[in-house]
């Protein structure tokens, strides 16, 4: 069986056309399609077919602060509804690189956490919109 075994280290990471890459330590997503009942009378089983997208994730960003820093991108686009996210694997598309773009998602929370001794941090969990997977 073969497999690829590749460094988790986004090359792309950003939040309405802000690159935050350089202050993103994790992402997570969870992209799939809510699923439809499709079952017809005289089924033996349930049948299934795929609604809408889902989207939900989170960014883990060190605090920034300034204009079109981290924390002034994360505070325009609380409560929108509008925000694009992207996180792209490579520099180059391919099947091993993809390209991620979720297109009107929600940033429902500005959330801070400060600890004495430690980076800040904001971890920003997004849901909702569309999503595409780019491979070229």
């Amino acid at each position: 069986m073969a497999t690829t075994t590749y460094l988790s280290n986004p090359y792309q990471v950003s939040v309405n056309a802000v690159d935050l890459t350089d202050n993103c330590s994790s992402v997570s997503l969870t992209l799939g399609n809510t699923s439809l009942d499709a079952t017809a009378f005289g089924a033996t089983g349930l049948s299934m077919t795929s609604g809408l997208q889902t989207v939900s994730g989170s960014l883990t960003l060190f605090a920034a602060y300034g204009a079109g820093d981290v924390e002034a991108t994360i505070y325009a686009q609380v409560g929108l509804g509008t925000t694009g996210i992207i996180v792209q694997k490579g520099a180059t598309l391919s099947a091993s690189n993809p390209k991620f773009t979720i297109s009107n998602c929600m940033i429902k929370d500005y959330p801070i956490e400060m600890k004495v001794g430690e980076l800040q941090i904001m971890t920003v969990n997004f849901e909702a919109g569309t999503w595409v997977r780019a491979i070229a």
